[in-house]
């Protein structure tokens, strides 16, 4: 490499300056590149990833159908009865559909409770559901801009 330096400092003075200047660059590029695949591949590796083959049976028990009930953030009961059906995805979380997919959100189970996310109409919502002895489920839910008020709601498993 030095013999190649030389050459061409001998043939333009500028040129030894340039070739300095561009492997310096490849360094540095090159320090750059791996430095962030091993820090990449570092925190992949931290965080071990479940075999699908692994099924969580707390979750396979909320999997079904269910009645819900409940009540708007101002109190005042739904309507009519909904439809919620909770299934477990590949990724190992439940997936919650409300009326046949007009509303579709993801929830962990945490001991006797069930942390559901999902968003209604653009806003966020979260419900955080205590899991009864009977298998129903019971909890608050609050919509992000509802000003502190909660809503309430039963599900009852169908089947």
């Amino acid at each position: 490499m030095s013999n190649i330096l030389n050459w061409m400092a001998t043939c333009c003075p500028r040129t030894k300056l340039l070739a300095g200047a561009l492997l310096l660059a490849g360094a540095v590029g090159g320090w750059a590149i791996a430095t962030s695949v091993d820090r990449a591949v570092a925190v992949e590796s931290r965080y071990e990833v479940p075999s699908n083959n692994t099924v969580d049976n707390s979750k396979l028990g909320l999997v079904g159908t269910y009645a819900v009930t409940g009540t708007d953030p101002e109190g005042r009961p739904y309507g009519g009865i909904m439809t919620l059906d909770i299934s477990l995805v590949p990724s190992g979380a439940l997936e919650l559909s409300w009326d046949n997919g007009k509303i579709v959100g993801i929830g962990q189970r945490m001991d006797d409770a069930l942390a559901v996310s999902y968003l209604v109409n653009g806003r966020s919502v979260i419900s955080v559901m205590h899991i009864n002895a009977d298998g129903s489920l019971s909890g608050q839910w609050l919509r992000r801009a509802d000003r502190g008020f909660k809503g309430t709601e039963i599900w009852k498993k169908k089947r």
